[in-house]
């Protein structure tokens, strides 16, 4: 007795790709490959505005020229220059003083007291005559009281002092002759310097206790 085997059914095997799905396919990995390089650009813009940093910068080198500071060389002769207002034959005020200087002389001695009086060997003096007025409002002891204060000055800027008891000067007022308001006398006043000294200022100012006068200047040379 024959048996008729039935062979069991093949499986189905699954339908091939449509060419619509390689298709869409394409597509969306053509969209994915552009958005991915949009994403990249978009990044590397904002890294290269965000970061400026990060790029080297130039290098700016800056040279600055200082000038060399000139030096001032002293004048040797500035601590003896002074600011004088006057000459000598012209007429110069402090206070209530007014006085002319006239002439300089310079000699080895003097009429002092009625007698010859010698500077001695290295020395020497010097009378600057004048002629004061006295335009105040109170009398001058031009010789005792020392109404005006004065100096001589020299080349090197040193300051001398008149000798004393210059009433005995021959030609001077006497002691406590008094020079009213208004009027005028002849005057000498008279220093004694060493004898290679070179003269060149004198300086007076009418006498205040109260009162910093600034002296005049007289220049003699």
């Amino acid at each position: 007795m024959s048996t008729n085997v039935t062979p069991p059914p093949m499986p189905n095997q699954p339908p091939g790709p449509s060419k619509r799905n390689h298709t869409n396919a394409y597509i969306i990995g053509g969209a994915g490959i552009i958005a991915a390089a949009v994403i990249l650009a978009t990044g590397m813009a904002i890294s290269s505005d965000g970061d400026d940093t990060a790029r080297p910068q130039p290098t700016v080198t800056v040279t600055e020229t200082v000038e060399p500071e000139v030096a001032v060389e002293e004048d040797a002769t500035a601590e003896t220059d002074h600011n004088t207002d006057t000459k000598v034959g012209e007429e110069a005020r402090n206070g209530g003083a007014v006085v002319k200087v006239t002439k300089v002389v310079e000699t080895d001695a003097i009429t002092f007291a009625g007698a010859h009086k010698s500077a001695g060997p290295d020395a020497k003096y010097v009378i600057i005559n004048t002629v004061v007025s006295n335009d105040g409002e109170a009398s001058m002891d031009l010789t005792c009281s020392l109404p005006i204060v004065n100096a001589l000055i020299d080349d090197q800027d040193r300051h001398f002092d008149t000798i004393e008891d210059l009433y005995d000067v021959a030609g001077n007022p006497e002691c406590n002759v008094q020079l009213q308001p208004g009027f005028d006398d002849k005057m000498q006043f008279v220093y004694r310097v060493p004898k290679d000294a070179v003269v060149t200022t004198w300086e007076f100012s009418e006498y205040d206790l109260e009162n910093e006068v600034t002296p005049t200047l007289v220049d003699l040379t």
